[in-house]
């Protein structure tokens, strides 16, 4: 009879979530940047463990969940960076990046998350256990991981479609737009109706994973900032701020300026033929 204790913090295990943490980490600060919201990577990393661990020889659930623990913690601390360091560069306090300042950050507050859990854990796991939901769906995962095998094709296949999709766009080869957009003259007047879309297989995906609840509120914000708040600003505060209406004065001529040679060009054009 066997009575050896699972495996559980191996070295495989350690290396495997280091590797995965860089990979979802990058993946997740990108996607940040791009769409203003992280997603959670604690389940794909989990289901790339579990095929990993396999290949190498099997492997088991407390194993595995070594692997997504590291992985999504990893990416926890990339979508904290990303919300927050941007802000010195906006405000003018930093010129640029700092890499050691932006690493020494990044690494205090991935301890000091690890020191803070330690208190919290009676509190809110013990006695009043809160939901929890990302971890609940990765630990069913790893519960029902006996066959990794259709998790890992589904995310070879989406991986392959959206690689495609970004390489052919016009941040690639410029084979199909990055946008489409449609504009249109209301009725006799001159309001102009516009609508438009982000050709992009990483906003589709994060609009399935958040849900149509969190995708109302991320869309309200959007019509609040630029239909509202916006034209508000523009019309009555501006000038509060003569620096940003000077520079909002210059884009605007240079944007009339653009129109108005883009408007000879085509004008020339259209006459020599």
């Amino acid at each position: 009879m066997n009575n050896a204790a699972p495996r559980q913090l191996t070295f495989r295990a350690v290396v495997l979530a280091i590797v995965l943490a860089v990979i979802l980490s990058a993946a997740n600060a990108y996607l940040g940047l791009f769409a203003g919201l992280t997603i959670a990577t604690a389940i794909p990393a989990a289901v790339i463990s579990m095929g990993v661990l396999r290949l190498l020889g099997g492997g088991t659930i407390l194993e595995n969940n070594i692997v997504q623990t590291g992985a999504s913690a990893g990416s926890s601390i990339a979508a904290g960076v990303i919300f927050t360091i941007p802000a010195l560069v906006i405000m003018g306090y930093w010129p640029d990046f700092k890499y050691w300042w932006v690493l020494g950050i990044a690494g205090l507050g991935g301890l000091l998350g690890v020191l803070f859990s330690v208190p919290l854990r009676r509190s809110m796991i013990v006695e009043d256990p809160l939901p929890f939901p990302e971890g609940k769906a990765a630990a069913e995962v790893l519960k029902a991981g006996e066959n990794p095998g259709p998790g890992l094709k589904i995310l070879a296949l989406s991986a392959v479609i959206g690689a495609g999709v970004k390489v052919a766009a016009a941040s690639g080869m410029r084979l199909i737009p990055d946008t489409w957009a449609q504009s249109a003259y209301l009725g006799s007047s001159k309001v102009t109706a516009f609508i438009g879309t982000n050709l992009s297989p990483a906003l589709l995906g994060v609009g399935y994973i958040v849900g149509l609840n969190v995708g109302i509120v991320v869309l309200s914000g959007a019509i609040l900032s630029w239909h509202i708040a916006i034209p508000l600003y523009q019309a009555f505060f501006v000038n509060t701020d003569p620096a940003l209406a000077a520079q909002i004065a210059t884009a605007s001529s240079a944007e009339a300026a653009f129109a108005i040679w883009g408007a000879k060009i085509r004008y020339l054009a259209s006459a020599r033929c």
